[in-house]
């Protein structure tokens, strides 16, 4: 109950309804943002990887790399943490050598002394999947939600309105 200053002089008691409703629609709706961005980031970094694999391998627009199995192989996508994760080579060696595909990757993006010039695979990978991986994640948090809307009409009683939450 909470007192409120009246126009005509006093107090008017005034009783907010709902709120426990509201915790619970507002803690639901975090809870699937986060599971829909899990899995928009996971979804996300499978593509991406096997964009980044398909480069490697001649596929894409970028000059094919020399060592197309080890390296290319060797592309993952590890999640992180919470909507986080990384697409890299896991580190793999290459027999009778010191290098690894950690050090291939680097040369083939960054390096200046590369017949034809550095491959970039990773750079343009991302310049032309970026948009598609944010749509993927945006689209994993709207049918995070979408599935959460069964809970969220159970939690609303018949004649409660508190404006929308989802659209």
């Amino acid at each position: 109950m909470v007192k409120v200053k009246s126009s005509r002089g006093g107090f008017v008691n005034v009783e907010i309804l709902g709120i426990n409703e509201i915790k619970r629609l507002v803690l639901a709706g975090k809870k699937q943002i986060h599971l829909g961005a899990d899995f928009g980031v996971i979804r996300a970094g499978t593509l991406i990887q096997q964009e980044v694999k398909e480069s490697v391998i001649g596929n894409r627009a970028e000059m094919k790399s020399v060592d197309t199995g080890r390296f290319a192989n060797s592309i993952e996508f590890k999640k992180l943490g919470d909507a986080q994760g990384i697409v890299k080579p896991k580190k793999v060696s290459y027999p009778n050598s010191t290098q690894t595909t950690e050090d291939v990757a680097n040369i083939m993006e960054f390096g200046a002394n590369i017949i034809g010039g550095p491959r970039l695979h990773f750079s343009h990978t991302k310049t032309r999947n970026e948009k598609k991986a944010d749509e993927i994640v945006e689209n994993e948090i709207q049918a995070q939600l979408k599935r959460n809307r069964a809970f969220v009409k159970g939690v609303l009683r018949p004649g409660m309105k508190f404006g929308k939450f989802f659209k």
